[in-house]
C-alpha cells in the first residue's frame, strides 16, 4: 500500500490519485480532444471552452466571434462560416 509520504511499497491506487489531485477526468479530456480538434481543423480561429458558463467559443481577430452550445455545434457553425466566405 502506497502512502502520503512518497515511499510506496506497491502501485499508486486510484484512491491514492484521488489524494494526490491526479484522479483522470473523461469529461475535461473529451473537452481538450475538442479544443484540440478545432484548433487544427480551424487555424485561423482560437478555439476555448468556458467552464463558467458552459459555452464553447471561438475568436479570430477583434471583431469575429462564433459561440455554440457543444462542440459540435461551435464545429458546424465554423464549416457553415468557413463555407459562405469569399473565395
Amino acid at each position: 500500500m502506497s502512502s502520503a509520504t512518497g515511499d510506496s511499497s506497491g502501485p499508486v491506487t486510484w484512491v491514492d490519485q484521488v489524494g494526490f489531485g491526479r484522479a483522470p477526468d473523461p469529461v475535461w479530456e473529451t473537452r481538450w480532444v475538442w479544443l484540440d480538434r478545432l484548433r487544427r481543423e480551424f487555424p485561423g480561429w482560437v478555439a476555448l471552452f468556458d467552464p463558467f458558463a458552459s459555452v464553447w467559443v471561438a475568436v479570430r481577430g477583434r471583431e469575429a466571434y462564433v459561440t455554440g452550445a457543444t462542440a459540435y455545434e461551435l464545429r458546424d457553425r465554423l464549416e457553415s462560416r468557413r463555407r459562405s466566405a469569399l473565395p
